[in-house]
């Protein structure tokens, strides 16, 4: 498929936030556009050549400036060191007009898009591998004291290889010694029951309910608790909790085993406290009954 004629990046001048343009250094005409990947109100995703690294990036272009949330994304994905699980943050340029640049790594596509395609077949194997991959990321991000908040499958990109990365960190949190942080956070399918009634301590637990959500979504290829409302959201979660959820997915999502299905009940507890932990989740029996290494 041919691409449109690449072009140098040449926005609308808008402005910087202030503590952005102090520490990154100025690059004019680094980047050339390739095509555009997504508007929004936010602004403009861009697939682009890095002319100096000599490599595809994504380049967000936010309309009014840096938004909070990206500010907090830069400031988070800086302080971490690299993991092949995390979406990496190439660069932050300010060129001479003032414009404020953000260059990601590009991955082509998403585990959203995965599910939708139904003509790509999930085995037990590969719903293994693709779970390990998330949970080495998960696992990573509490490790280093950040609680992600809105996972959910079109914030884990997939790249050629099927190499799985989580991204989007605009809602991401460093834990606290106060455990207190803004509530009803994250997308409301993914949404931890604690979270829905409005709780306001809580630890990164929430982001193994997540985990959970997404291992169920991967098996069944729908949404597990597809609520319009988060009173129904709750409604959904406590009528499938426990025994019935297992009945249900013993039915409907045959490739997860006994073990599997365990695990995903583990993920999935109502109360925080009893749910397991990415580590934990990786010690798993289903793991370690694969016939195959995952990697």
């Amino acid at each position: 498929m041919s691409l449109i004629k690449p072009i140098p990046l040449d926005l609308a001048p808008k402005s910087p936030h202030e503590t952005m343009a102090s520490s990154h250094s100025h690059d004019q005409n680094r980047y050339q556009i390739l095509n555009v990947v997504s508007r929004g109100s936010f602004g403009v995703v861009y697939r682009a050549w890095d002319m100096e690294a000599r490599e595809i990036v994504a380049i967000k272009h936010e309309l009014e400036g840096l938004s909070r949330s990206t500010l907090r994304e830069i400031k988070i994905l800086e302080s971490l060191p690299h993991h092949r699980s995390i979406v990496e943050l190439k660069k932050v340029t300010v060129d001479k007009r003032g414009r404020v640049l953000v260059a990601m790594e590009f991955l082509p596509s998403d585990l959203r898009r995965l599910i939708a395609a139904r003509k790509v077949a999930f085995s037990a194997t590969k719903l293994k591998i693709m779970m390990s991959q998330i949970l080495k990321g998960v696992r990573f991000l509490h490790e280093n004291g950040v609680m992600h908040r809105d996972l959910k499958p079109s914030n884990i990109l997939v790249n050629k290889k099927d190499r799985l990365k989580i991204c989007d960190f605009g809602l991401s949190r460093w834990e606290n010694g106060s455990g207190s942080y803004s509530p009803g956070v994250g997308t409301k399918w993914y949404r931890a029951p604690e979270l829905l009634i409005g709780k306001k301590n809580y630890t990164s637990a929430i982001d193994m309910w997540s985990v959970g959500c997404i291992m169920a979504e991967l098996a069944l290829r729908k949404v597990l608790f597809p609520g319009k409302s988060e009173l129904e959201q709750l409604g959904y979660m406590h009528y499938f909790s426990g025994p019935t959820l297992r009945k249900m997915l013993s039915v409907s999502a045959p490739m997860l085993s006994e073990a599997g299905l365990d695990l995903l009940l583990s993920l999935l507890a109502l109360d925080p406290n009893d749910r397991i932990t990415a580590n934990e989740a990786l010690k798993h029996p289903w793991f370690q009954l694969s016939s195959v290494m995952i990697n």
